[in-house]
């Protein structure tokens, strides 16, 4: 009989992780071995344990999940991650999949679902939820209903910080040539990864060269 494929539960929600422990716990090719409730201890977990698969919540307590995912795949490559999420908006779907994530569903999921999700993410093959998935088509294909300059969703600040970021400075850098705290910094910093559907600074920075934001502040 095969190994069973292993599974590191990332949830802040006590009993979210323990209806799927429950659950999972049912089917004899599955096995859960580790619990995280911060997206810190799921780095720290995945790097110990290498799991196969780990269910992923994006928000929780000292570290998102995308930054958690970005780290666990930089630390275990061979571990598969699936977004188990409520949020199906473009700035939680995105940064998700740039982060590494190979699949994304929503917590509405059928049970007998998730378990396949998780059979068919130690495959190798993704799995999106219905309008996650069309979203992704959107995307790809251009035909985005909303598209529009995304700089034009940044504040005077945010741009400000952006171009910063990508002459590359630090935050405490930057907070001292804006005059304001590392904490406001930081804050700039999310909503612009938020807003242009980036995962981390470096794409930013990237981006931002790409676009000519940088050559425009010149």
């Amino acid at each position: 009989m095969a190994e069973p494929i292993t599974i590191l539960l990332a949830d802040d929600h006590h009993v979210v992780r323990f209806g799927l422990k429950n659950y999972l716990g049912t089917l004899p090719d599955l096995e859960v071995v580790g619990e995280a409730s911060t997206g810190r201890q799921a780095v720290e977990l995945a790097t110990q344990l290498a799991p196969d698969v780990v269910l992923m919540d994006l928000y929780m307590p000292d570290m998102g999940g995308v930054e958690a995912t970005r780290l666990v795949k930089a630390r275990s490559p061979r571990t598969q991650i699936i977004i188990l999420t409520s949020y199906h908006a473009d700035e939680h779907i995105f940064p998700a999949i740039r982060a590494g994530a190979l699949s994304y569903v929503l917590k509405d999921i059928d049970p007998d679902e998730l378990a396949d999700a998780i059979r068919r993410a130690h495959a190798g093959e993704a799995v999106l939820n219905p309008r996650v998935a069309a979203r992704m088509v959107q995307e790809i294909s251009g035909t985005r209903p909303d598209a529009v300059n995304p700089f034009q969703e940044l504040t005077v600040r945010e741009l400000e910080v952006l171009r910063l970021v990508a002459a590359g400075k630090s935050n405490r850098e930057i907070a001292e040539i804006l005059v304001i705290s590392d904490k406001t910094v930081k804050s700039h910093i999310t909503n612009i990864l938020s807003k242009l559907l980036l995962a981390d600074r470096t794409q930013a920075a990237v981006y931002a060269w790409q676009e000519g934001i940088v050559r425009r502040a010149e």
